[in-house]
């Protein structure tokens, strides 16, 4: 297995992992990584995987929504691109060390560039290549070595990848499996473990694994006044690590006393499952892992989508979703009033909420990591 260390990878790795382990005991799980990446999360499933290694793969650097002229100019870029691109053929001849002593059955490629050398070496060596794509627009890595492989999973509907159709199972998106779909007691449930009266209207807020200084900052503005003007309205916002003291700092000295306890600052957690639980609705980026989480958890959203991102592929995802009419798209650039205004409208029409989750829900692939599972052990076998 392949991936980057961010969490829009690790999570559905983690989650093939422990399924492969459950379906066949015997099977030898590998891992290959991007070294340097945040692997705080895989770290503490590493018992799935029986050897794991790290390659310094480099990475192709681009940004979304940036002219032609600004990419000509972009001399430091170009410049680290270069230098990845060397960085590519050392990790392919790290990769083909790593092959040929572990030996593997087959090779399966989440995303991330560090898919791109262990995917060549994969070729060379003859051994059998599964893709995976959790947005709705096939990453480049893959892309790059989708070219050889046998079968390309997708964690959207087959319509919207160029791969050649006959080649591409639609399976979902493999989820931690403590999310699951939430019955309104097991809500009240996770808001009474959060310390939250089970009467709130819980207002979720996710920045992301990495948190974002632009959603914190809007929230931070419109706070005080959408809990003025709802007095059940009680906000969870995970800020992220670097952004934290920061947040939870502007918080204290934005908020009135008397609503200051109707906040709570979280870096980060590894109960996701609990605030996604305990949520009335959500307030997140359009990353397809998180999607996938709210889908299943079956949760109204407001989604940001980061317009920034290599390919653009947020906004393809948080496109999709306005068609279904499974989520409400507050863009980039709108003013923090237009956030204001969507979140106090959905916090007290229950019936639009539950028109949203609705929607979402069918979106939802809970055996997403079941089926993938019996895909990669079908072709090592074969």
């Amino acid at each position: 297995m392949t991936g980057g260390g961010t969490g829009g990878h690790i999570t559905p790795i983690l989650s093939l992992a422990r399924e492969l382990k459950r379906q066949d005991p015997d099977c030898q799980l590998i891992y290959i990584g991007q070294k340097g990446d945040n692997i705080d999360s895989f770290a503490t499933s590493a018992h799935n995987f029986n050897f794991t290694a790290f390659i310094n793969a480099g990475k192709f650097r681009r940004y979304h929504g940036e002219s032609i002229l600004s990419h000509v100019l972009d001399f430091k870029t170009i410049v680290l691109n270069i230098r990845d691109f060397f960085r590519v053929i050392t990790a392919t001849s790290a990769s083909l060390r790593i092959l040929n002593r572990t030996k593997p059955d087959v090779l399966f490629v989440k995303g991330g560039f560090v898919g791109v050398p262990v995917g060549i070496a994969a070729r060379l060596k003859r051994i059998p290549i599964i893709t995976h794509d959790s947005d709705s627009i096939g990453g480049l890595a893959n892309r790059i070595v989708g070219r050889w492989a046998h079968l390309h999973a997708t964690g959207m509907p087959p319509k919207y990848y160029s791969y050649p159709k006959a080649s591409i199972r639609y399976v979902g998106i493999p989820l931690d499996s403590n999310i699951k779909p939430v019955t309104p007691a097991e809500q009240t449930n996770f808001k009474r473990e959060l310390g939250i009266g089970p009467d709130s209207i819980v207002l979720l807020v996710v920045g992301g694994s990495q948190g974002s200084k632009s959603i914190n900052d809007r929230m931070i503005q419109i706070a005080p006044q959408l809990l003025g003007s709802n007095l059940a309205l009680h906000i969870l916002h995970i800020a992220g690590a670097k952004n934290f003291e920061d947040v939870k700092k502007s918080y204290s000295e934005v908020l009135p006393d008397a609503v200051k306890s109707r906040v709570e600052t979280i870096a980060h957690t590894g109960d996701f499952y609990k605030y996604v639980g305990a949520a009335d609705l959500v307030i997140s980026r359009a990353g397809a892992t998180s999607i996938a989480e709210y889908a299943l958890a079956g949760k109204a959203c407001v989604i940001i989508p980061s317009p920034f991102l290599a390919a653009g592929h947020q906004l393809k995802n948080a496109n999709l979703l306005q068609i279904d009419d499974a989520a409400i798209i507050v863009n980039e650039d709108d003013p923090a009033g237009e956030l204001r205004r969507v979140i106090s409208e959905l916090t007290v029409d229950d019936h639009r909420r539950w028109q949203l989750a609705t929607n979402l829900s069918k979106l939802a692939k809970p055996d997403a990591a079941s089926d993938l599972a019996k895909i990669v052990l079908e072709l090592a076998r074969n």
